[in-house]
């Protein structure tokens, strides 16, 4: 495994606009971006943390939805799920704890 976070870059995953999302968590430090492609149906999120992650590691969340669509927590993330509203960005900030990703807060509205 080369270099991870805070000593290289954070890792930036792209979701796509509906359905599940499976992602292999790597890095100290992941943002998934679900603002590029703008949700246009529900997205479930799914993790399969790497032994390499530290508890401590963050996981930060950014989804734009086109009407309410919403994003479920699965399978290494223990979150409530977000309800969107048309147009509108949400972000939310993950902790590992060394079994799964927590939030640190509620999801807020950014726009």
């Amino acid at each position: 495994m080369g270099l991870l976070y805070p000593f290289s870059n954070a890792t930036t995953e792209v979701l796509t606009a509906t359905g599940s999302q499976a992602f292999t968590i790597a890095n100290n430090m992941t943002i998934l971006d679900g603002v590029t492609t703008e949700a246009t149906g529900n997205r479930t999120i799914d993790l399969t943390i790497d032994d390499e992650v530290n508890a401590g590691a963050k996981l930060f969340v950014k989804s734009k939805t086109n009407a309410t669509e919403t994003t479920i927590f699965g399978t290494g993330i223990d979150s409530a799920t977000i309800t969107g509203v048309a147009g509108k960005t949400f972000c939310q900030e993950f902790t590992f704890d060394g079994t799964t990703f927590l939030p640190t807060g509620t999801a807020v509205q950014i726009d």
